[in-house]
């Protein structure tokens, strides 16, 4: 097959634009661990400056590992599915009182 003549140039421009490299990303450095207890009492001085936070917030204010603050998260606080503070994290009221009580004592 022979290309038409209006398509020769574009055959070879075609060619340089799947030759573009993508970035590459840098691996995270892994993140470890603390003491369940200690990252309780953290999550709740978190929560006492706001009520609401989305689980990448949480995770850069901790650096903590995500798996391992979901598995918190769910025991401490509830996943807001819809209304406006959708996607985010929000104390148990159970939690809530405690912190509000500590506050004004």
């Amino acid at each position: 097959m022979r290309p038409m003549p209006g398509m020769v140039g574009l055959i070879s421009s075609n060619t340089k634009e799947k030759k573009k490299t993508t970035p590459v990303k840098q691996p995270e450095m892994k993140r470890t661990r603390r003491d369940r207890g200690e990252l309780e009492d953290i999550m709740f001085k978190l929560f006492e400056r706001q009520p609401n936070w989305a689980l990448k917030q949480l995770v850069q204010e901790t650096d903590q590992p995500a798996q391992f603050l979901k598995e918190i998260l769910n025991e401490l606080c509830v996943y807001n599915k819809r209304g406006s503070n959708q996607g985010t994290y929000e104390l148990k009221p159970e939690y809530k009182k405690s912190v509000d009580d500590t506050a004004a004592e």
